[in-house]
Order: structure tokens, then sequence, then C-alpha cells
């Protein structure tokens, strides 16, 4: 199938978008192009490679929905929205408009469950659910290291920065989020990192916590840390064979085994005495960031994804290439027999 993709950064090179959309699609064999998010770059793109499906990533108010209806419908080009609510890497997606976006789009995707059953009132042919996931080959070029310490992912909340101050005594502690440079932390902080980069760090740690969202981000895109997804960073940490602490929440649930492929907790009080008790065992660390490995690449892909969302679609297509071989040859008989 050829694809046209577009969103806000999707054209760099270094966009998460394209290790979600992109590079899964190629890596099951279609072929792929993606554009900006304007007019004349969606017009450019759907006039130059005529696809059967355009698929738009709605972020920073761009692309227009109705500006996409009209350049699909004359291209007779499937328009899909595909929605990543909040993530902690790449573009958040605002899911308060999904029921406008369902009104022009042939399909739109949603990344979470409660999401999902919210919308699935105004018709769930139109809607789908495609959950977070990994594209395991585009972080098998990181560089291994001696696993040591902790990677902290987390913004500058005033409860995470107190929970942080707890967890100083802890060795090689490190720090991945904003809003930390003018904190007296005793630990080295980061503020981002392209995916490969943070695939070594996170390969090169014995753990990493995911404190809760700030409640700043919360507010924005209206969910308490209570209602989101698994993060990319967990997912990511999980692909380099790196077990993860996060607080607990039904998606974390639904994801992995809590105890045998990630560790929850319940309240940041207790990460004092649960981190360094974590990173004191190796075996279990060992075990777990194995077995969140085995379950993420079995069953988390960003291909098994995609397959599954364009499996209608290339049925479809079998069947009609069925059809076209049933009457070439009904045709070859008639020819022979007469």
């Amino acid at each position: 199938m050829r694809i046209v993709i577009t969103g806000h950064g999707i054209d760099a090179s270094d966009s998460p978008l394209r290790s979600q959309i992109a590079e899964p699609l190629r890596f099951l064999g279609h072929e792929v192009v993606a554009v900006a998010p304007t007019k004349a770059a969606m017009s450019w793109g759907i006039d130059r490679y005529s696809p059967e499906m355009l698929i738009v990533v709605p972020s920073h108010g761009s692309p227009n929905r109705e500006e996409v209806r009209a350049l699909t419908v004359d291209a007779e080009c499937v328009a899909v929205c595909f929605h990543t609510g909040f993530s902690s890497s790449g573009p958040a997606t605002n899911l308060d408009e999904i029921a406008a976006d369902l009104r022009e789009y042939d399909l739109v995707s949603v990344p979470d469950q409660q999401t999902f059953e919210e919308y699935q009132a105004l018709g769930t042919f139109r809607l789908s659910l495609l959950e977070p996931a990994i594209h395991p080959p585009a972080l098998m070029e990181f560089v291994p290291s001696e696993r040591r310490g902790v990677v902290v992912v987390a913004d500058a909340d005033p409860n995470n920065i107190d929970a942080v101050l707890t967890l100083e005594p802890v060795d090689d502690l490190m720090i991945f989020g904003d809003g930390w440079a003018d904190i007296p932390v005793n630990a080295a902080c980061i503020d981002d990192l392209p995916l490969l980069e943070r695939a070594s760090l996170f390969a090169g740690s014995k753990l990493v916590l995911e404190l809760p969202v700030s409640l700043s981000q919360q507010s924005l895109i209206r969910r308490s840390h209570y209602e989101l997804p698994v993060t990319s960073c967990v997912l990511e940490a999980s692909a380099v064979g790196t077990p993860s602490l996060v607080q607990s929440r039904p998606s974390v649930a639904q994801t992995f085994n809590p105890g045998e492929e990630i560790f929850t907790f319940d309240k940041l009080e207790e990460l004092v005495d649960l981190v360094p008790l974590l990173v004191s065992d190796d075996k279990e660390i060992s075990e777990v960031g194995n077995a969140a490995w085995s379950r993420i690449t079995a069953e988390h892909t960003w291909a098994q994804r995609w397959r599954s969302f364009l499996d209608p679609w290339l049925q479809e297509e079998r069947l009609d290439s069925r059809s076209d071989f049933s009457r070439t040859n009904h045709s070859e008989q008639l020819i022979r027999a007469s």
C-alpha cells in the first residue's frame, strides 16, 4: 500500500513520529512518504504519489481537517487521523477534538481504551484503538555500557522535586526532564535527547523511574496521571531490557505484569526505601528487564499495531486480486475453448 503521512515535525529526520508511523509501515513493506502539514505540501504529496491513504497527526493546530477532507475526497484517498494523546516524546494531540475529527476523517485512531469508550457512541465504524507501542529496530544501534544507577524521568513539578531530593543518596542518579537546570539536586540533568541517545541512556542504567506527569501538564491535556497510557520512555527502556518503576495505574497492568515485567509504587513517599532496595538486587533487576523486553517485543510493537489496523484494506485488496485472477483465468479458458 502507498501511504502519505503528515503532522507537525514529521518531515524532520529526527521526528519521533517516524519511529511510530513511517519506519514500522516500511518494515511491513508499504511505500511511505512524509510531507509537511500544509495544504500545499499535502496537495503535492497526494498529486505526486497517488496514495491509497493519508495519515494525519493533528497537533499544533495543523493541518486543517476541512482541507484534508477536500484533498482526499478529490483523490479518492482514505483520510486517517492518528491521535497520539499525551506522549513523553513527540507532539501531543488534543483528544477533545475527536468529535470534530470524526465528522471529517474516514477513520480516527485514539491511544487509549478510555478515550475509545468515551467516543464510541458516535460510531465505532470510524473509530479505532491504536495504543502506544515501540519500534524495536529503531533502538537497536544504541551504545551498550555497564548498567549503573537510576534514570528518573520527570519534569520539575514540586512533588517530583521533593521525591528526587529523597533519592540523592542513590549512586549515579540522572534526571531526564524539563525544569531541573536551576534546582539544586545532586544529579546530572538532561532535558532532551534523540531516540538513539535515549536508548543508550536507558540501556546503561539499572532502573528507569517514571514520576507522575506534572500538574500543569495534566491540566493542559485534561487527563490525570492515573488516566494516562504507558509512556514512550517506559516502552523504550523495556525495548533495551531495562526495567521501569512507575506509579500504579490501569494502563500499566494492561501492558505489563506488575512485579514480573515492571515495578510499581502507589505513593511517592515509598520511593526513598523502594529504589535503593531494587537497585541492590541485580538478579531481580535483570529478570524483570528481560521479561519486559520479551513482553514488549512479542505484543507491543508498532509493526503489530499497524498490521492489525491495515488488515481490512489488505484483505479487500487480496479479494480484489483473487477476483481479477479469476476473471482473467476465465477469459483465457474461453479464448482457448474457441
